[in-house]
Order: structure tokens, then C-alpha cells, then sequence
């Protein structure tokens, strides 16, 4: 497999279920004839990791646009959790889902590659990579097999029913699946809040990466230096720094950045740092396309280099209903929404979609991990009921005119 990239700085990049709370898992009790997925060829896994990359630079550039602090996320939580959603997505709401995702619905093809690559994370031995999903039903809501089916063959998915007219204890239980997913990094993804009497289904995915720099930094020598935040405004912060002149990375520079790969212990992940030369962000954001970053990947020759770089560690948490929105998933969010690939019916639609992340950088290496809910609604029509005094109107439609006019405090007088 190729190696696996995480882009740093720039940061475009117990489940304890007690019983009477958890109802089915219907991995343990419906068996669906296993349909082995298809085996992905190289074309196949460079197509799904380009639409994967196109998603991450265009949330990245929406997160961005509205925060003007540090941002971190894992938008391979993000895709991933979109792509179960997406596969109980019809007509128009599945047209634009699969604008933003970059790949067609019930596309077998593209389905096994996120199999293949669900395996490849989840059973590795050179590094800490682990990702795993879920699908929590409220009690007795039914589901589609075919959808339930799709959930565990390619996501690798659990269906688990939960009584969720106890918001408090349905929440734990999903959050205590994500803390021991994210080795407890990740913690009150969903509020308890969130779950109401119109939740029907929330779908979750975890991802959690710990792996040591291949080359790690001498603790000895990290010591307090200038951060630059802003043009003429510094601060003081932890510099890591190495300085061995037996390292080569992988580095390339041109008129307006730098660019350094630091590989991490077993060599199929990597940590890759652009710094902008002029020390704003602004210029190279604007110019950040996945052309031009895999161009200057391709750039990149092993070299000697003195290396700075700060330790840092970073919580961040999003609602993410609005970024997706602008990139043209509107409809999943409305009424006119169309999940019928999921129960067979419309009335369906996403209320949230929530993101948490965590990402601790050191002289050791990096722990980072990241957890997605999309909590899934049903829509109730609403009740029109005249029983108190109101105002009305007639009007003549084509010119708003009002013809007659009046209110009802009695209507028996």
C-alpha cells in the first residue's frame, strides 16, 4: 500500500453497554450471506484516495474561512461517516452527497476499496492505526437488511439497538464506545441533548493513529524560542529540534514555502510540515489544490536539514452541518431529504453532524485521534391548530391585495 500522509501545522489535517440499555446487535443475531468484497486495483484505491484528498483541502478551506485559530481534523472520520449516510441516500439528496464525496452511490467498486482500506488500517503491525464504525438504532425502529448488510460488509459496522427516551444513558453508551476507539482521547462526542424523541439512528466512526517519529527528536535539546502569530507578535513556546547529520528527509522548497516529510517509525506513515516562507498562511492556503501539493510531494529529495518544530497539543470540536452545506450538501439537512435506502420510506434527515479531534505532538512522536457522529432524524409534520383566537387574511394572490381582512376571538358569536 502507499505510504499514508497526516499534514501537520497546516493541519489540513469500555464500551461497558449495560443491557437494559442496549438492546440488539445485530451482528450477533442476523447473519446475512457474506458477499466478499471486490478487490480493489491500484486505479481503484488512487480514485477513492483522490476524492478522500479533494474533500479534506475543500472542508479544510471552509473550516478555515471561519476559524481563524488552530484547526484540526480527521476528514477520513468525516468521509467515512458521509459515506454510510450516503448509502442510504436517494435522488437528489444522494446526487449531492455524492458531488461532495466524489464517487457515485452503490458503486461496488468504490465500496470495497473502503473495505480494503478499513483492513489494511485496522491490521498493521508497524504503527498504531486503528478505525472502526457504527450504527446505533433507537429500540424497534426498523431498518432495511440491505442497508444493515452494506454497514457491516464494507464499513465493518455493528447495528446496535438503544433506548433513546433515556438520552443520558444512550449517550454514554455511544461515547464510551468512542473513548475506548480513541484510547480515551475523544470523550462526550454526542451530548446527551442531541438525542431527542424524533432521533431514530446515529452513525459513528473513530479513528485513532500512535506511532514514534522514526527518527526522534532529543528531548535534551528542545528549549523555549520565538513563535511568530502574527507579523510582529511573538510568543514563547517548547522547540523541538534535531540537528543529526547522519538524517536525511525528504524536503523541498520553492519561491514561497518549505516542505518536510518526517517519516514515523515503520516508514507507511508520515507527518508532512508546508511552511510558507513570507510566515502567513493566507498565500499558501489560497494556492493549496491537491495538484499542487502532490506536485510538490513529487518534489520532495532526501536532504540534510536542521529542524524547529514546536510541541504542541490541540483539542478541537465542530459542528459541521454548515461547512458541508456550503459545499452543496443541502438537502440531507431539510425536509426534502431522501434516506429511503435506509428504512424503504422518505421522512428521514440529518440534524447534526459533530466532530471532535485530538492531536499531541512530541519528541516520541504523535498520538492523534478523531470521532464522528451524524445523528439521523425523522421528520414530523407539522399541527395547524386554530382552537385560540387568530387573525386571517384574503388576498388576491397575484397582487397581494388584501381583499377582506378580520380575527376570531369566539368563533360561536
Amino acid at each position: 500500500m502507499k505510504p499514508l500522509t497526516i499534514i501537520g501545522l497546516l493541519a489540513v489535517c469500555m464500551i461497558m453497554t449495560a443491557s437494559v440499555y442496549a438492546g440488539l446487535v445485530y451482528s450477533d443475531s442476523i447473519h446475512f450471506p457474506w458477499n466478499p468484497p471486490l478487490t480493489p486495483t491500484p486505479s481503484h484505491i488512487y480514485n477513492l484516495n483522490t476524492a478522500m484528498n479533494e474533500f479534506a483541502l475543500r472542508l479544510y478551506t471552509r473550516l478555515c474561512a471561519e476559524n481563524s485559530d488552530n484547526v484540526f481534523f480527521s476528514p477520513y472520520s468525516i468521509y467515512i461517516a458521509l459515506a454510510m449516510a450516503f448509502e442510504g441516500a436517494n435522488g437528489a439528496t444522494a446526487e449531492e452527497m455524492s458531488t461532495v464525496l466524489g464517487y457515485p452511490k452503490n458503486n461496488e467498486t468504490m465500496l470495497s476499496t473502503i473495505h480494503y482500506l478499513w483492513e489494511e488500517y485496522n491490521h498493521n503491525n508497524a504503527f498504531n492505526l486503528s478505525t472502526a464504525n457504527a450504527l446505533w438504532l433507537r429500540n424497534g425502529f426498523i431498518v432495511l437488511d440491505d442497508y444493515i448488510q452494506k454497514i457491516m460488509n464494507y464499513f465493518g459496522g455493528n447495528a446496535t439497538e438503544l433506548d433513546f427516551s433515556n438520552p443520558v444513558e444512550a449517550a454514554k453508551v455511544i461515547n464510551d464506545w468512542v473513548e475506548l476507539h480513541t484510547n480515551g482521547k475523544i470523550k462526550d462526542l454526542v451530548p446527551a441533548e442531541k438525542i431527542t424523541d424524533v432521533t431514530m439512528l446515529i452513525l459513528t466512526n473513530a479513528i485513532y493513529f500512535n506511532a514514534d517519529w522514526q527518527h526522534p527528536f532529543n528531548s535534551s535539546l528542545t528549549a523555549d524560542r520565538e513563535f511568530y502569530i502574527g507579523p510582529n507578535i511573538t510568543i514563547q513556546v517548547p522547540m523541538m529540534h534535531m540537528d543529526a547529520s547522519d538524517v536525511l528527509y525528504n524536503y523541498t522548497e520553492t519561491d514561497t514555502l518549505q516542505m518536510i516529510e518526517l517519516p514515523y517509525a515503520g516508514g507507511n506513515v508520515s507527518m508532512l510540515i508546508l511552511l510558507p516562507k513570507d510566515s502567513g498562511l493566507a498565500g499558501l492556503e489560497q494556492d493549496l489544490t491537491l495538484e499542487q501539493l502532490n506536485e510538490w510531494k513529487e518534489s520532495l529529495q532526501p536532504k540534510e536539514v536542521y529542524i524547529y518544530l514546536p510541541r504542541f497539543t490541540l483539542e478541537t470540536s465542530y459542528t459541521l452541518n454548515d461547512y458541508l452545506k456550503q459545499m452543496g450538501m443541502t438537502d440531507a439537512f431539510s425536509d426534502m431529504a431522501d434516506f429511503s435506502g435506509i428504512t424503504g420510506y422518505k421522512g428521514l434527515f440529518i440534524d447534526s453532524v459533530l466532530h471532535k479531534a485530538f492531536i499531541e505532538v512530541n519528541e516520541e512522536g504523535t498520538e492523534a485521534a478523531a470521532a464522528t457522529a451524524i445523528i439521523v432524524t425523522i421528520s414530523i409534520k407539522p399541527i395547524f391548530n386554530a382552537d385560540h383566537p387568530f387573525l386571517f387574511i384574503i388576498q388576491h394572490r397575484e397582487t397581494g391585495n388584501i381583499l377582506f381582512m378580520g380575527k376570531i376571538v369566539n368563533p360561536l358569536e
